[in-house]
């Protein structure tokens, strides 16, 4: 008993059995928004929610607008969803167009044919997918329906850039293994 106290003293006094001096954790640095690629995925997310919008009647909105009321989910329905377990059918809905979403913005950024494919099971799990050719640029698991709904902007367009920069970054460090035959060479 007295030797895992102390373990836990040596770890709070920030030092192991070496004497090194152990690493705090710490939260998530968050870094600036590349300004162009916030602007792309807002307007891909607009024009696919035009695309929802069979009437017409959101047409006239401003972006902002339009994302907070067709895309974004309510703090109740947020509430609703953490509370029983189920996945509303707004998240439902949110998840297969923000991957589309993001996948637009890699295609314009990359000149690359991004694909997309994510589902969510009414239970909250589920896979949200972003490939071109057999290379898979971004795989993200959804649990729990987290981080679905998304009830603020900001967090939907944080979310969606970051997971652009990340595709981008992976095509990029694979681009010169796929040079010679192209994306669909790929073994393995």
């Amino acid at each position: 008993m007295e030797l895992s106290a102390n373990r836990k003293m040596a770890v709070q006094a920030g030092l192991t059995r070496e004497g090194a001096a152990v690493k705090p954790r710490r939260r998530k640095v968050v870094k600036e928004l590349d300004p162009d690629t916030a602007d792309a995925f807002v307007r891909r997310l607009c024009h696919l929610l035009d695309t929802a919008d069979f009437f017409g009647r959101h047409a006239s909105l401003p972006p902002q607008e339009k994302i907070a009321k067709l895309f974004l989910a309510s703090p109740e329905d947020k509430d609703q969803s953490d509370f029983n377990c189920a996945v509303s059918p707004k998240v439902r809905q949110q998840v297969p167009i923000l991957f589309q979403a993001i996948a637009g913005v890699m295609e314009e950024k990359s000149g690359a044919m991004v694909q997309s494919t994510a589902e969510i099971n009414v239970e909250g799990f589920g896979r949200g997918l972003l490939y071109t050719g057999r290379v898979i640029l971004v795989l993200k698991a959804l649990r729990a329906g987290a981080p679905f709904p998304f009830t603020s902007e900001e967090k939907t367009i944080r979310y969606g850039v970051e997971c652009v920069e990340e595709g981008l970054a992976f095509l990029e460090k694979y681009k010169e293994l796929t040079a010679g035959h192209g994306l669909f060479s790929l073994e393995g």
